[in-house]
């Protein structure tokens, strides 16, 4: 298959899923990528920092569409926003430096291990009570902001499914809350996207187009049908059994990481 046909057709899956859930893209794009990565013949030690590095600039524009959107309807809290934005910056910062340390093999085990988790909490709708306190706290978002950089640099994954329950628990209205996690996904994206390229390859025996173990050809496949899917995805959000469209995710989710695992100890 054609690598341009493939991206776009995981687009469409990612942004249809996106506008479904409103869940970030990056929870099922990353292990998509890396399914991908390895048919185009990329070598394990490669494919899982093609797959992260493609995924956050994918995230680059689309946490930014969604963001200014989410703005043009509420206007967000630009006082919070700074005071977040600073600490997850931070984290993505050392991420960036410290993640091609980190062996291939333990950052797909990582990976695994969120994608499951993520897949548990869909599948029970876990939910944290509401705070007492309703200002988040310069230690609390000094903590999770970096956090959330921490595990997007390392993981390839925007922030939401930290920042959202942390600012609901902290009492922020969730359409706030959504709105500034989309923003912080724009500079978790610039950050990594910026560290990455400055930081020169380990290796040029890459597909051509790649630069900072970015693959170009991903990202604008990805993009160009993502962006459109997700836009349907929300028109039909509000229309569909979300209760039983939510756990057969949480299913898929759960098998893609199941046999990831499989694969990982080589068992099949």
């Amino acid at each position: 298959m054609n690598s341009w046909v493939l991206f776009m057709l995981l687009g469409t899956f990612v942004g249809s899923v996106s506008g479904l859930f409103g869940i970030g893209g990056g929870v099922i794009m990353v292990p998509a990528l890396l399914f991908a990565m390895k048919k185009l013949g990329v070598s394990s030690e490669h494919a899982i920092l093609m797959a992260t590095r493609t995924s956050l600039g994918v995230i680059l524009f689309t946490s930014l569409y969604s963001a200014w959107n989410h703005h043009r309807k509420t206007p967000l809290s630009i006082k919070l926003l700074k005071e977040l934005v600073f600490f997850v910056i931070m984290g993505t910062a050392i991420g960036s430096f410290f993640v091609r340390a980190i062996p291939a093999r333990t950052l797909e085990g990582l990976l695994m291990v969120y994608v499951t988790l993520i897949s548990l909490k869909m599948w029970f709708g876990f939910r944290l009570d509401k705070n007492k306190e309703s200002n988040p706290s310069v230690w609390g978002n000094l903590i999770i902001g970096n956090v959330i950089g921490l595990k997007s640099a390392f993981l390839g994954i925007g922030g939401g499914t930290i920042s959202v329950p942390y600012l609901t628990w902290k009492r922020v209205p969730m359409t706030q809350a959504v709105g500034i996690s989309a923003a912080l996904g724009f500079f978790i994206a610039l950050t990594s996207t910026v560290s990455t390229l400055l930081n020169p390859m380990t290796t040029t025996n890459l597909p051509q187009m790649t630069y900072g173990y970015i693959y170009l050809p991903g990202v604008l496949g990805v993009l160009t049908t993502s962006l459109i899917f997700a836009r349907i995805g929300a028109h039909y959000a509000h229309r569909l059994p979300q209760e039983r469209l939510r756990k057969a995710f949480a299913l898929v989710l759960f098998l893609l990481a199941l046999k990831s695992i499989t694969k990982f100890f080589g068992v099949f």
